[in-house]
């Protein structure tokens, strides 16, 4: 008999408002998923090693970036972390955290004479199981006055939280382009060879949930966000994690004896700015790699946000850009898949406002895939630029489109010249390089998984609230027969994600 999973039970109860306690594992999605039914046994080898992010986070254990995942068991336990490397004179590293523009100035502890081995750090040994963080228990935020800020930011935060994870391929994707890239300018005769791991800068990270994924491979990662609350929600996410594995109890030149320290070690910072602005809180050609997270289409200047990131850039830094289709698709299942497109269209346009916002230029962003990015010439090695999308068959303009936008065609017919100039089009070159992943390539797994028909209510419960998902209980109860009727397994279907990456290497 059919067992309802944990994710259908959380999300029963948030359809009828009863969600209270911490659902921890209930959006937790495996790394991937076979087209097939998925055993037990395989998805054991998929869980999320939280305990192992955590540590990252808070420094408790800062092991070489060689061998962060290099034990198969990918445990932590074992590692002694090296001792703080100051800077100069009595300069402590969690001096650092009150001041950006010094943090690149650090001698990395993670990376002290040799540059990553990231073929020994991404073994193909996936983590042993564990809790995924919680997503779905939100606690209200507050301004510096007590008052709770916009709902809307909380929505944003939850987004991006709630999933689908990263996968691992996508962080080795990263990764491993910037190995290969930053090299390509030798560092001075005085610098260590691992120069290039010092300084990440996470813009527009919203509740911040890329942060610790750079922190594991960089000494050093700055944190911005246009909104205070979005840059609060960082801070308390990273704090929370830290404060549950305790202060630092490192020896410093503060205590001397081990015990434990006034703060926790230093290994973020944070400011609020927008994109456009990305170059003012740290000082020029001092940071690696910039990142930006499902966010770079709510820019209102392309070409001035790529060179405030530039400017901000070292030679040979890496600025890389990754955004997600707001909702994903079925395959192997005609039916199912035509059901639950019926379940998204009644839906409205709820997950895409949640995506792009309310702004019409920001969808037409969202719209191009990425590809409304400019890469100057004189700025970035366009030989060596990487723009990729992954299950997206080649239609990326297509599935990057919310729906209901094809309706206001005959709206643009409407626009005057100037209006139709200021269109967003496509900024790629002849030299640049564009690949396609899907679930076949070992860079585009992971963007698959296997869910059962609840996964559909959970996501809905997740950004409308109870009335919205009894309204589309309907739909949800015919993708629940069909499921049963015609899923080799008769619980769960296939899904994945359209998923755009931009790869771009500062001259």
């Amino acid at each position: 008999m059919y067992q309802h999973s944990d994710l259908e039970v959380v999300s029963k109860e948030m359809s009828n408002g009863m969600t209270e306690d911490s659902v921890d594992s209930k959006l937790a999605s495996p790394e991937d998923s076979p087209k097939g039914s998925i055993s037990e046994a395989d998805k054991k080898t998929t869980e999320i090693d939280t305990t192992r992010v955590e540590e990252n986070v808070t420094g408790s254990s800062s092991p070489s970036t060689n061998a962060t995942l290099n034990d198969d068991s990918r445990s932590s336990s074992n590692i002694t972390p090296p001792p703080p490397v100051l800077a100069s004179g009595n300069i402590s590293p969690e001096d650092y955290s009150t001041d950006p523009m010094l943090a690149s100035a650090l001698a990395s502890p993670l990376h002290d004479h040799h540059p990553p081995n990231l073929d020994a750090i991404f073994s193909p040994t996936e983590p042993t199981l564990t809790q995924a963080p919680s997503v779905l228990k939100q606690q209200p935020l507050h301004g510096e006055d007590g008052i709770t800020v916009d709902a809307n930011d909380d929505v944003w935060q939850l987004y991006k939280r709630a999933g689908p994870k990263y996968p691992s391929s996508l962080e080795k994707l990263i990764m491993k382009y910037h190995q290969k890239h930053s090299t390509l300018n030798p560092p001075a005769a005085s610098s260590s060879s691992s120069s290039s791991w010092q300084l990440a800068h996470d813009v527009g990270a919203g509740s911040g949930v890329y942060a610790p994924t750079l922190a594991k491979f960089f000494r050093h990662v700055h944190i911005s966000d246009p909104s205070a609350a979005g840059l609060r929600a960082s801070r308390e996410l990273l704090s929370s994690s830290r404060n549950s594995r305790g202060f630092s109890t490192e020896t410093s030149p503060q205590n001397g004896n081990g015990k434990d320290s006034p703060r926790p070690r230093g290994r973020f910072t944070f400011s609020v700015g927008k994109p456009e602005e990305a170059d003012q809180c740290v000082t020029d050609g001092s940071v690696d790699m910039v990142c930006l997270t499902e966010s770079a289409h709510f820019t209102t200047d392309p070409e001035t946000m790529v060179r405030s990131i530039a400017a901000s850039l070292s030679p040979g830094g890496t600025m890389v850009m990754v955004t997600h289709r707001p909702l994903a698709q079925v395959i192997g299942n005609n039916q199912v898949r035509e059901a639950v497109d019926r379940l998204f269209e009644a839906w409205g346009r709820k997950p895409w406002e949640v995506a792009c916002g309310e702004e019409k230029r920001a969808r037409q962003h969202f719209a191009m895939g990425l590809d409304f990015v400019p890469l100057p010439e004189g700025l970035f090695k366009r030989e060596e630029t990487r723009r990729i999308t992954i299950n997206t068959r080649g239609k990326a303009h297509v599935v990057f489109r919310a729906p209901w936008d094809a309706s206001e065609d005959d709206d643009d017919l409407k626009m005057s010249a100037d209006e139709m100039m200021d269109l967003p089009t496509s900024r790629v070159e002849g030299k640049e390089k564009r690949v396609e992943y899907s679930d076949e390539d070992e860079a585009g797994k992971g963007w698959r998984h296997e869910v059962g028909w609840e996964s559909f209510r959970t996501r809905i419960a997740m950004f409308d609230g109870p009335e919205t998902v009894k309204r589309l209980e309907p739909n949800l109860m015919e993708i629940q027969d069909l499921i049963m009727r015609t899923s080799p397994n008769g619980v769960k279907v296939v899904i994945e994600w359209a998923v755009a990456v931009v790869l771009a290497t500062r001259k």
